[in-house]
């Protein structure tokens, strides 16, 4: 009988025997320690003396099944201790019984839960650290996401800037011999016309057979109408010509390789520009008016914004089925700058706006867009500390609105 004594009286765990009216019969030093009352000051006292109030009906409750079931585990009971908060004890009981059978009361061992409580406590309060830093790291993530979007469409925008500043220097080349041999030729043909009136009457002067070689030479060339022909097709070259010029310097406006710092520039000048490379490339059932109110120059980076207008403008077209307009526009109001896009295109969905600007989200077809557009065109609004908003209306086209302050 000494070791199992013994083991009751030098185990670290809460150890306790209840008669059957719930009095303390026995109780070890763990107990009393916890309990912060003496053995003798417990024994013959009621169990629930040492509970909490919240846990009195639960202890009531834990000592009857433990009758009826045998016993029960992990039961969590909070207790009292003066001058302390109450510790939290879970109970694994048994029946207490003579060798006879008689049931004398329950048998408690207790485990103290406070370290466990402790434990649970810094583990969420870990874990409500690593949710915090879960969260930082996704916003990191999609800083990075819209970072590496902006630089792959920068190296885009510079290769192509490369190419266009390449091709540009090429065509300049010829266009302007081109343009100079028909500005020539444009001086030359009133001469010509001089000249060859000069020699109309010397016809009179030649024979049968020379007459009738000219008059065949002069039906075959169809002189009735050549010269006006000629000057026709001189003015129409050097329009095609100056439309070839003004196409090759809109590209190089809309790229603008030496303009990637801020810098003061005309916002209408950068729109025409656009507008010219888009109507180049637009379906001819898509009209696109320009409405453009005298603006203040401003300072921002021309080439980003060109790339804006050209995304918006490209987009609206895209957008119309059919004949439709694009109407563009600019206008200022109280230092603040406004440029509207507007389409007759088929529009959105409410519910897609507010997507508008996420990488890689599309309203178009598979194949058409990437959704890199406006993500990119967000974020140079967003630099620019300007606002780019949408509306539409499903069937009767969209409006985009972009805000640029003047004072940057």
């Amino acid at each position: 009988m000494t070791e199992p004594v013994l083991l009751f009286q030098q185990s670290r765990l809460v150890m306790l025997t209840l008669d059957l009216e719930q009095r303390f019969t026995s109780l070890n030093p763990a107990a009393a320690h916890l309990f912060r009352r003496s053995a003798e000051e417990l024994l013959g006292q009621p169990f629930a003396t040492v509970l909490d109030p919240f846990s009195q009906a639960k202890g009531q409750l834990m000592f009857e099944r433990t009758l009826a079931e045998g016993g029960v585990a992990d039961w969590e009971l909070d207790h009292l201790q003066p001058d302390a908060p109450p510790v939290l004890i879970g109970y694994t009981t048994a029946l207490l019984q003579r060798e006879s059978g008689a049931l004398l009361g329950v048998s408690a061992v207790g485990r103290d839960l406070t370290r466990t409580l402790d434990l649970t406590a810094r583990l969420v309060e870990t874990n409500q650290q690593l949710e915090g830093a879960l969260l930082q790291l996704e916003r990191v993530h999609t800083t990075l996401k819209a970072t590496q979007t902006q630089l792959v469409q920068s190296e885009k925008m510079r290769a192509l800037g490369q190419l266009v500043a390449g091709v540009a220097h090429e065509i300049n080349t010829p266009i302007a011999f081109i343009g100079n041999n028909l500005a020539h030729l444009a001086g030359l043909e009133p001469k010509l016309r001089r000249l060859f009136d000069a020699y109309a009457p010397l016809k009179r002067l030649a024979d049968t057979a020379q007459r009738a070689a000219i008059a065949d030479a002069e039906a075959a060339a169809e002189l009735e109408y050549l010269w006006d022909d000629l000057h026709d097709l001189v003015v129409e070259s050097q329009q095609g010509v100056e439309r070839i010029s003004d196409l090759v310097q809109s590209l190089r406006n809309l790229v603008r390789l030496d303009e990637a710092e801020m810098k003061e520039a005309n916002i209408n000048e950068g729109l025409a520009s656009t507008v010219r490379i888009v109507r180049s490339l637009n379906k001819e059932q898509v009209e696109i008016i320009e409405q453009y109110a005298e603006l203040p120059p401003i300072v921002c980076r021309p080439s980003e914004l060109n790339q804006v207008f050209l995304n918006l403008l490209t987009n609206a077209v895209q957008a119309v089925t059919g004949e439709g307009q694009v109407r563009v526009s600019s206008a200022c109001q109280d230092d603040t700058i406004t440029v509207t896009v507007r389409d007759t295109g088929v529009g959105m969905a409410v519910e897609m706006l507010p997507r508008l600007g996420e990488p890689f989200f599309t309203t178009k077809p598979a194949g058409v867009g990437s959704g890199l557009g406006l993500a990119v065109s967000f974020g140079i609004i967003e630099r620019h500390h300007g606002r780019l908003d949408f509306t539409s209306t499903p069937g009767a086209g969209t409006t985009a609105t972009v805000t640029l302050p003047v004072q940057q």
